[in-house]
Formats: structure tokens, C-alpha cells, sequence
């Protein structure tokens, strides 16, 4: 399995908060995402820190793919988190992972989407959180009584 520690804090908006019903110059209206939402920035951020451990080809080309997201964030100032901990607030981990896993696609980590057969996510709380963790593995067929 392949890690990718990326240092820039997980998303606290989403896909989805930025987008609204938009019109293009011919006053047609479309849903698009807003360029100066926070999520938009947010992708733009991680998109450029992707850049710096792109690798060559896409990973695990042509294969099913196994990926285990850790988005690491820091608990509110309230409180301490010495130890690691669950996540149960916003944002929803179905929308924040939306954006990773396009960004990984564009940016030629994997290449595609489709080819995400066994996909985790896990929100976490940390005092050093502040990051995010992606995991990257070949898939194998289930071959068990049990899924651990």
C-alpha cells in the first residue's frame, strides 16, 4: 500500500456548499460551483500540493483500486485531543471525499474514479491534525467469510 501524507488541513466546506444556480452570459442558468467559495479554494490548495508527489503514471494502472482516506483535522480551540478521536460533525465525509478523490484523478494519482472498488474514509480529531492521509492499494477479490 502506497501513503501520501499531504500537509494542508482537510476541507471544512464542501462540493456541495459551493454550489448554486449560476447564469452564463446568455442568461441561461446552470448549476456551477462558485470561484471564490471557500470548497473552490480549498481544491485549488490541495491541487497544488498534489503537484509536488504526482507520480509518473497513474497508480495501480488498469486494476481495481483500494483507497483509505484520513482527513486529520484539529479540534475546536475549546477543547484538547491528545489522543486521536472520531469525527462526528459537519462536514460529511461522503462530501468532502467527493473533492479529494476528483482532485487525485486530475492530477494523475489514479485514473479514474471508477476503477475505486473498496473505498474508507475516516474523519478524525487530533492536536496535530491539520493534514490529509491517502492510501493506495491494488484490490484483490473478497476471499473471506468475514470483512475486517
Amino acid at each position: 500500500m502506497i501513503t501520501y501524507h499531504f500537509d494542508i488541513a482537510p476541507p471544512e466546506s464542501t462540493h456541495q456548499a459551493a454550489l448554486r444556480i449560476l447564469k452564463n452570459k446568455a442568461g441561461k442558468m446552470f448549476v456551477g460551483k462558485m470561484k471564490k467559495s471557500d470548497a473552490k479554494k480549498w481544491e485549488d490548495a490541495f491541487r497544488s500540493v498534489l503537484a509536488y508527489k504526482r507520480p509518473k503514471e497513474p497508480l495501480h494502472k488498469d486494476k481495481p483500486l483500494r483507497l483509505i482516506v484520513g482527513l486529520f483535522y484539529k479540534p475546536p480551540k475549546s477543547r484538547k485531543c491528545p489522543e486521536i478521536e472520531w469525527k462526528t460533525t459537519k462536514p460529511d465525509a461522503d462530501n468532502v471525499v467527493k473533492v479529494i478523490l476528483d482532485s487525485l484523478v486530475d492530477c494523475g494519482y489514479i485514473e479514474a474514479d471508477q476503477k475505486i472498488a473498496d473505498l474508507r474514509v475516516m474523519k478524525l480529531e487530533w492536536d496535530h491534525g491539520g493534514f490529509v492521509e491517502v492510501m493506495v492499494d491494488a484490490c484483490s477479490p473478497f476471499a473471506g467469510n468475514s470483512i475486517s
